[in-house]
This record gives structure tokens, sequence and C-alpha cells, in this order.
């Protein structure tokens, strides 16, 4: 059975606290920042963050300069996002709006660059969230997608020993609060985005060995040592199935 619509609503603290403030958090910052710079160093872009949450990169990009609208359904986050805008003095439009579809008042085709991170792993119909992307984007415009690695939470169980759930499927009788429904494989999104007509531009592995390492390991080295070879791994192909998400940029033609 799906979740709730209200989901990350309801665990919107926990969620922040998990992802965000923590090393995790800081591994997948730098990555994305790394991967997106390229496209952020120019004149103001028009984007869209799709299921943004409380709006760290869209305030990072709105920070840049650029022209930044934020949907989600949450609106405790979307609040968030709005109070550390204003507080940051940066311009940023925050629609409530489902993933799945745009809102009718943004334009097909309108901007340069959608960023769409870690929302797929959390919808059933993960076609219907990538058309979505490519709708919004406008003819040259590249569209950021990162997404849970399928191929790393089987590993990790395999690790753990959780046979039963390896071999059921990966579906879980009791959910853990933040272990999407849907992870999915790299293959499946090169899949859609062929059949969108796009074009790689790169991939990158996100936290390709901290959730491997053990607390002992994590403490004798600093964030910062840590952070560093996550970025140097994450470029390398032979480490991409074992990273806990992969992000993808593509270029509609």
């Amino acid at each position: 059975m799906p979740r709730a619509e209200n989901y990350f609503a309801a665990i919107d603290a926990h969620f922040l606290k998990a992802i965000y403030d923590s090393p995790k958090g800081a591994i997948r910052l730098a990555v994305l920042q790394r991967d997106l710079a390229p496209l952020l160093n120019q004149e103001p872009l028009k984007i869209l963050d799709i299921g943004g949450g409380a709006g760290q990169m869209a305030l990072w990009c709105a920070g840049l300069g650029h022209e930044v609208t934020l949907i989600d359904q949450s609106p405790p986050l979307l609040a968030k996002a709005q109070a550390a805008a204003q507080a940051a003095h940066l311009s940023l439009h925050c629609l409530e709006a489902d993933a799945l579809s745009l809102p009718p008042e943004l334009a097909v085709g309108e901007f340069d660059l959608v960023l769409c991170h870690a929302v797929l792993e959390w919808v059933a119909q993960g076609e219907a969230l990538f058309a979505a992307c490519v709708k919004a984007l406008k003819k040259g415009g590249c569209l950021s997608f990162m997404f849970y690695n399928r191929l790393a939470l089987e590993f990790t169980q395999h690790v753990f020993g959780n046979f039963d759930y390896v071999d059921a499927g990966l579906k879980a009788k009791k959910r853990a609060k933040l272990t999407p429904d849907y992870p999915r494989e790299l293959q499946w999104v090169q899949t859609q985005a062929a059949a969108q007509g796009l074009q790689a531009l790169s991939i990158s592995g996100i936290r390709c060995f901290y959730d491997y390492m053990k607390p002992k390991d994590r403490e004798a080295n600093t964030p910062e040592n840590i952070i560093a070879h996550e970025v140097a791994l994450s470029e390398r192909a032979e480490f991409l199935s074992i990273a806990r998400y992969i992000h993808s940029l593509w270029r509609k033609d």
C-alpha cells in the first residue's frame, strides 16, 4: 500500500534531522553542488525544484541569482523553505502541488533546469514523474535527477543478513520511516531517459562508502576528509552499484 500523501508532512522533523542535518546530507550536497556548478555558474536560469521539501537545493540555487520555483505536497516543509528564503533575503516561489503533474500556473517547457531529487523512490508512478520533469523543460534544458539505488539497498540487506527481506523482493512487513517503497536501478532511469530523447551529461554516485563504515571509523576521520573521498569516488563508474543514491544529469535536445 502506498504511503499517505501527507507522509512527509507528518515526519518532516525526523526527515530533516536524519537526511540533511547529518554527514549524509553534507555528502549529498557536496556531490550535487559539484555536478551542478557548471550549469549554475552562468546567466540567471529559470529553475524548477520538484519535490524540493524544505528547499535546501532551491535556496542554494536562489543564492546564486537564479529564478527558482519549488513545488512540494508537504505544507510544513514548504513553510520551512519560505521562512529560510525570507531570512536569507532570497526570492523563492513555493507552490503546494503533487510531483506527478505540473501546477496549472506553470507553463509547459518553461524551465532551463529541473531538479528532482529523492522523489522517484517514493512514488509508484515513476514513468509519470519522469515525464512530468521532462515536460517542464524547455529545449536545451537540463534535468538533475537523483534517486535511491535499488542495487545498493539489496547489497546492504545481504551484508546485514536480512535474507527474508531480500527473498521478499525488498518488500518489508513493517516499513522503516526513511526506507523508500520504490527504489530503482540506474538502468530503469536510463530507459526512461532514452524514451524521452534525453542526452546523458553525467552520472555520479552519492554515499559510495559512508553507509558501510563502522561508527568508530567514522569518528576516527574528520567529516571533511570523508566528504573529500566520497566526492572522489563519486565519479568512478565501478562504485555506482553500491552508492546509496545516484545523481544523473540529462539534456533535452
